[in-house]
């Protein structure tokens, strides 16, 4: 029986109506590090309600970076977490869900012990699941927007696409992230996260990097519904145009699309970061956008929501 049953009565009729059942516990993964305060790192997952074994292809993780020292299984598991609705997402573009569960010892910066922790869980999930395990999706807020990027950073050809929301520790922009495109948003009210997360977009688009930048105002450190709506819509093009990822024996060159990429996506829309509005390619509005405040998009989904609630 999937649900208990529950007893109503209407006049001379009884109603037995099933209610939803309890999710169960939550699978994760333990990983041994050296770090003092994470010798033993969960991490949970989600598997995709539709996931069919030997379906003769690889699925997406999205690996799910929480804010410091937070429950590490929520977003794993639950959608009525903080940020609602990355489980019904997940399940729709069949994706699984990791979120891991470091604690302290600086593991923002993967490159000392929490990179490595990542790619042993991946490969134990591995085990049991068919995941692509090296051509991944990150989203991040708070403390894990500092795991988003950074990771992003340290193996660029592991990563398809990364969110980092509020962010207070960002990587030194190279051209070796012209293939790995970003999302960077932050509220103004969030007044320090602001500014270094501004002066790191400019830094990165002078490098060549594809980072697309959004601004909520009057917004503290927090995750407002229009950077979780922007963050899915941006993670879910990249995974779209990077579906050779998951063909099971083939490998997609990094960044397929987007940005400074190998293949270079049409450009379909021109934004105004400083006004969040875009135009169709090609308007006379975009030829007075300066610069350093133009935005390309290679998807109006994405397009749209960058400029909604603006």
């Amino acid at each position: 029986m999937r649900g208990a049953l529950s007893v109503s009565l209407i006049g001379a009729c009884i109603l037995l109506v099933a209610e939803p059942a309890a999710p169960g516990p939550a699978p994760f993964v333990t990983v041994e590090t050296k770090a003092p305060e994470n010798r033993e790192a969960k991490f949970y997952y989600r598997v995709p309600s539709g996931y069919k074994e030997n379906s003769g292809k690889l699925h997406r993780v999205l690996v799910f970076f929480n804010g410091r020292n937070w429950p590490e299984k929520g977003q794993a598991v639950d959608a009525s977490y903080p940020y609602a609705g990355f489980a019904e997402w997940a399940d729709e573009n069949d994706m699984f869900i990791v979120a891991p569960g470091y604690r302290n010892d600086d593991y923002w910066h993967p490159e000392k012990w929490s990179g490595k922790a990542l790619v042993n869980a991946l490969e134990e999930i591995g085990g049991k699941y068919g995941i692509c395990q090296d051509r991944l999706l990150y989203f991040g807020h708070s403390a894990g927007s500092q795991c988003a990027n950074l990771f992003a950073a340290w193996r660029p050809d592991m990563c398809v696409a990364w969110v980092s929301h509020g962010c207070g520790v960002w990587h030194r922009p190279t051209k070796k992230m012209n293939d790995c495109p970003g999302l960077a948003s932050c509220g103004e009210a969030d007044a320090g996260r602001y500014e270094l997360s501004r002066r790191f977009v400019e830094e990165s688009r002078r490098k060549g990097n594809y980072v697309l930048w959004r601004t909520w105002p009057n917004t503290p450190h927090e995750t407002p519904p229009g950077a979780i709506d922007l963050a899915k819509a941006f993670l879910k093009y990249y995974h779209g145009q990077n579906l050779g990822d998951l063909e099971k024996g083939k490998k997609s060159p990094a960044g397929s699309s987007g940005g400074k990429s190998k293949k270079k996506a049409e450009v379909l829309f021109v934004g105004d970061d400083q006004e969040s509005r875009y135009w169709p390619a090609g308007s006379r509005e975009i030829e007075m956008i300066e610069p350093e405040d133009r935005v390309e998009f290679y998807s109006e989904e994405v397009a749209r929501a960058w400029a909604a609630g603006k």
